[in-house]
């Protein structure tokens, strides 16, 4: 995050949250500020929920068969978006089971907070991690 204000709290975003999408405006309502793009470490599968509107994601870290984080993961596209601190519980509110905030890593290797999707969500979801994004899927949908 650019700068340095103890006020405000990163959040990553990987979804309908994403700039343009349905619920961006959320983030904006809520004082948001868009910091940067960029992409998580290959540590995370990504699928495509059930249910709707609006269309969400779900994206879960996983780990290989000898319990190493990362295997079978892929990179996916991301936002980092800055929020005021206040506003964070108000955003929590608005977040609809099964998705939650946890600890997402980015390629960098740093951790910031950011939308994650409890596993038991994805039995029968679509997995779209090969996409690489959310916008990536949308895109498919369009054709």
């Amino acid at each position: 995050m650019t700068g340095s204000n103890d006020n405000l709290l990163p959040i990553v975003v990987v979804g309908a949250h994403l700039s343009g999408l349905p619920l961006n405006g959320q983030l904006v309502e809520l004082g948001g500020r868009l910091e940067s793009a960029g992409r998580t470490a290959p540590v995370y599968r990504f699928y495509a929920l059930p249910g709707g509107p609006p269309q969400r994601p779900g994206m879960v870290r996983v780990a290989d068969g000898d319990g190493n984080v990362g295997g079978g993961g892929g990179a996916i596209e991301l936002e980092v978006w800055s929020l005021p601190a206040a506003a964070v519980g108000r955003l929590l509110r608005l977040i609809p089971a099964p998705l939650g905030l946890g600890t997402v890593t980015l390629a960098d290797g740093s951790g910031v907070p950011g939308f994650l999707c409890e596993s038991h969500a994805t039995v029968g979801a679509e997995d779209i991690t090969s996409l690489g994004g959310w916008r990536a899927y949308l895109k498919t949908l369009a054709v």
